[in-house]
C-alpha cells in the first residue's frame, strides 16, 4: 500500500461511509501545535525533553513537526516530563 493510498482510507460503519483523512489530519495539527506552545511556555527544549523522558530528540522533532505519529505511552511520557498528564475525551460533534 502506497503512501497516497493509506492516506485516503474510509471506514465504513453500519453502511456509512465515513473519510477521516481531513479531520485525522486536522486533529493531528491541532494536537502538535498545543503541545509545541505548551513546551516552549514550560521553557523545555526539545532535548531537555528527550534527556526527562527516554524520548531520543529526533522522535520529538519528527513528532513535532507532523512526520511522526507518536503512539499514546509517547505522549503520556512526554507529558510527564512537562509535568502534566495526558487527558484524551471523547466528544460530541457539534
Amino acid at each position: 500500500m502506497t503512501r497516497q493510498e493509506k492516506k485516503n482510507y474510509v471506514v465504513k460503519e453500519d453502511g456509512g461511509n465515513f473519510v477521516l483523512d481531513d479531520e485525522k489530519e486536522k486533529i493531528k495539527f491541532k494536537v502538535m501545535q498545543e503541545f509545541v506552545k505548551i513546551r516552549k511556555e514550560k521553557g523545555v527544549t526539545q532535548d531537555e525533553l528527550a534527556k526527562r523522558t527516554g524520548i531520543a530528540r529526533p522522535n520529538i522533532a519528527r513528532m513535532e513537526n507532523g512526520s511522526y505519529n507518536p503512539t499514546i505511552e509517547m505522549m503520556v511520557r512526554m507529558a510527564a516530563g512537562l509535568d502534566m498528564r495526558l487527558d484524551i475525551r471523547w466528544v460530541d460533534k457539534v
